[in-house]
């Protein structure tokens, strides 16, 4: 329902041919079905008349066995297309580990997986998403990258190669690129810059080849207003992991976290209007007939009115007919009562994220909540009839002691007693933990990450104090965390480690039970990189960083002045000073706040 299958022969209006784009992305289809950012751009592409855009996902382990065994290649869903006779191919990276499926999924459409080995029949591959904040490990694979908001940057990538094709021809690989870098918004063309290393292998920067655009890229920005998407998202006919209409009411955050990527990458803080968001919750929810709404963003509490505009969509539908869903991870009251606003009398669970187990390691994250009022806002949730609270925490923080790592235990159980005041035994605590991944564009970019034999140190710190039934623990696999803070943090070496772990079976790695670790070694070693020291290691502030070439819009001091407070070093306004005198530089695109 609401896909948009435009006909293959048919000229746009203008009498030309349409540019034929594939979204793909790199997971399965109730993983991608459910991708915001997808789901806005294929609605974007496919109004305008001079373009068509279809649907690709990585098919799972036996449809791939299957495509092989039948020599058929991958294809946009709309009308079967092979993959190999789109113009262009954007594939959307939202996350580290689906690296390894970008190469997969080229490979089963028959398109060489290197950029360099393409020619002029394959179709341009481009990615956005946020990974692409650092785009070094997925250059060697990756023509172009959309840096930044896609919605204004992919239609302008379309147009330019509309306008410099020759009849029905495809416009030469490299005229394109050329172009592309040269004026559209966010766009980084790795082939036109080389990669220095010092002779000890330490990254130095990169090198512009003649006639390519300076650097650094600067990431596209919309303004989130002018563009009240989607409206008629495709609906699938089988349950997505998001199975629900769904409403971006603000990007970005400002809170400040400071391990928190997407905090930094998509400033400035944006909130949609309260009448725009009922707008589009009414045409939403008639175009798709979902029972379902939800309301994204990354701090929902923190929108002034966020309750008028919950009850505006309440106020549409009568409680038997619409369910809200928000994500609330603030610890604080108000977040109770938006839950319960929310949730109208039903009681599933109640999710916070203090992220850190004692006060100390908050204030080094700079979280701002103290256990004085998580345990206040749980009690709130008690109270008004939850049984079950959902705790989020990492460990692999810098400067973190084994008693901070059990105070994450201290404080699951501390929580669990509140609950057991109003409901006795029946009250749960469930309790996630993940290691903290090092990302770029943050204040811990240059922290060290936890190996593998500390992250199982610390787990079994925690296992130690977890002994109540009441208290159910889960935590993320050691061995995909390595594997992600080489791919966060990477420089185009490790294209040569995702090539060589895709060669040995390397698939689905965001699925702890199809990680291959043994693959992952292996093309590590290949491209001349030990995986348990590589991603790890703590970097030197004044450091060339592999991702220094990307603009996010946040000044260099302002990210090494948190990481000095983080550590309790120098004020900010020191740490400022004494950067621009070593280094000279400060992005004047944006503030940092």
């Amino acid at each position: 329902m609401n896909a948009s299958p435009k006909d293959w022969r048919a000229t746009a209006a203008d009498g030309r041919r349409r540019v034929r784009l594939a979204l793909a992305f790199p997971d399965v289809y109730d993983i991608g079905m459910s991708n915001l950012g997808m789901q806005i751009l294929y609605e974007v592409v496919n109004r305008d008349d001079r373009f068509l855009a279809e649907r690709a996902f990585a098919p799972w382990l036996d449809m791939e066995a299957e495509l092989r065994r039948a020599r058929l290649p991958l294809f946009g869903l709309e009308t079967r297309h092979g993959l190999g006779d789109f113009d262009v191919i954007g594939f959307t990276l939202p996350y580290e580990l689906d690296h390894a499926n970008v190469l997969n999924m080229l490979n089963l459409a028959g398109i060489p997986v290197r950029a360099c080995d393409r020619g002029p029949n394959h179709p341009i591959i481009i990615a956005g998403g946020s990974t692409t904040t650092n785009p070094e490990p997925m250059a060697d694979f990756i023509d172009a990258f959309l840096i930044g908001e896609g919605e204004e940057a992919l239609p302008a990538f379309l147009a330019l190669f509309r306008d410099l094709q020759d009849s029905d021809a495809r416009p030469p690989r490299q005229h394109l690129l050329r172009a592309a870098a040269a004026v559209i918004p966010g766009c980084y063309v790795p082939a036109l810059y080389a990669p220095r290393y010092a002779s000890d292998g330490s990254f130095v920067g990169l090198d512009p080849l003649p006639g390519a655009p300076s650097l650094p890229v600067r990431k596209a920005v919309v303004d989130l207003v002018d563009h009240p998407l989607p409206t008629r998202p495709v609906i699938p006919f089988m349950e997505t992991v998001h199975d629900r209409a769904a409403i971006e009411v603000m990007r970005g955050c400002g809170r400040g976290c400071r391990f928190c990527q997407a905090d930094l990458i998509y400033r400035p803080r944006r909130v949609r209007p309260r009448n725009q968001v009922a707008d589009m919750a009414r045409t939403l929810l008639a175009n798709t007939g979902y029972g379902e709404l939800s309301l994204l963003s990354l701090s929902s509490a923190d929108i002034k009115g966020i309750d008028a505009i919950v009850q505006d969509a309440i106020e549409m539908f009568d409680e038997d007919t619409l369910t809200i869903a928000m994500p609330s991870t603030r610890v604080d009251a108000f977040n109770v009562h938006l839950a319960e606003l929310v949730e109208r009398g039903r009681r599933s669970g109640m999710t916070f994220a203090p992220e850190a187990g004692t006060e100390r390691m908050r204030e080094v994250i700079n979280k701002g909540v103290s256990e004085a009022e998580t345990l206040h806002a749980v009690g709130l949730a008690f109270a008004r009839g939850w049984q079950t609270v959902k705790l989020y925490f990492m460990i692999g923080l810098p400067t973190e002691t084994d008693e901070d790592v059990a105070g994450i235990g201290h404080l699951a159980h501390a929580v669990l007693n509140v609950g057991r005041k109003y409901h006795g035994r029946r009250a749960r605590v469930t309790v996630g933990v993940s290691t903290m991944v090092p990302k770029a564009h943050t204040p811990f970019q240059w922290a060290a990450q936890s190996r593998r034999d500390e992250i199982a140190r610390k787990l079994a710190v925690l296992q130690a104090v977890m002994r109540d039934r009441g208290v159910r623990f889960s935590w993320h696999d050691p061995e995909s965390t390595i594997v992600e803070g080489v791919l966060s943090r990477g420089d185009r070496r490790v294209g040569a480690a995702i090539f060589g772990a895709w060669r040995r079976g390397a698939r689905f790695d965001a699925w702890n039970s199809h990680l291959r670790f043994d693959a992952w070694q292996a093309g590590m070693a290949d491209a001349g990189l030990d995986i348990e020291t590589y991603g790890t290691a703590e970097r030197a502030v004044g450091a060339p960083l592999p991702w220094d070439h990307v603009d996010v819009g946040v000044p260099r001091w302002h990210l090494a002045a948190q990481w000095n407070r983080a550590r309790g070093l120098e004020p900010e306004a020191r740490t400022r000073n004494r950067f621009l005198l070593l280094h000279g530089e400060e992005h004047p695109v944006a503030s940092a706040t």
